[in-house]
């Protein structure tokens, strides 16, 4: 756990792209990483905290055909997506993640 966190800096219409973790079949199932990054807010990420997030993204194919599987969030003042989100200059967003294995 990286205690400073890290930092990305976004304009208004750019793409953050982010690649799940891809392995190949001699990698043990066990081993394999797999995670649900969610949207939080300055206390939720502070506290680590995916209660009041949302869920952005969930990389659970570890072993997807071909190559990792790649989601984009585009930071854009408006969203034609019921589901999208609407990001505003100058302001900071917060994402955080989780396994989804004990």
């Amino acid at each position: 756990l990286r205690r400073e966190g890290y930092t990305v800096q976004v304009n208004v219409n750019d793409y953050l792209d982010i690649y799940c973790p891809h392995y190949n079949t001699s990698v043990p199932e066990g081993r394999m990483e797999q995670y649900i990054l969610y949207m939080v807010s300055l206390d939720g990420y502070q506290t680590c905290d995916i209660t009041h997030g949302s869920k952005r993204w969930e990389c659970n194919r570890p072993r997807a055909p071909h190559s990792p599987i790649k989601f984009s969030e585009k930071f854009q003042r408006y969203s034609a997506f019921s589901l999208g989100y609407e990001f505003h200059a100058g302001h900071e967003y917060y994402y955080i993640c989780e396994s989804p294995l004990p």
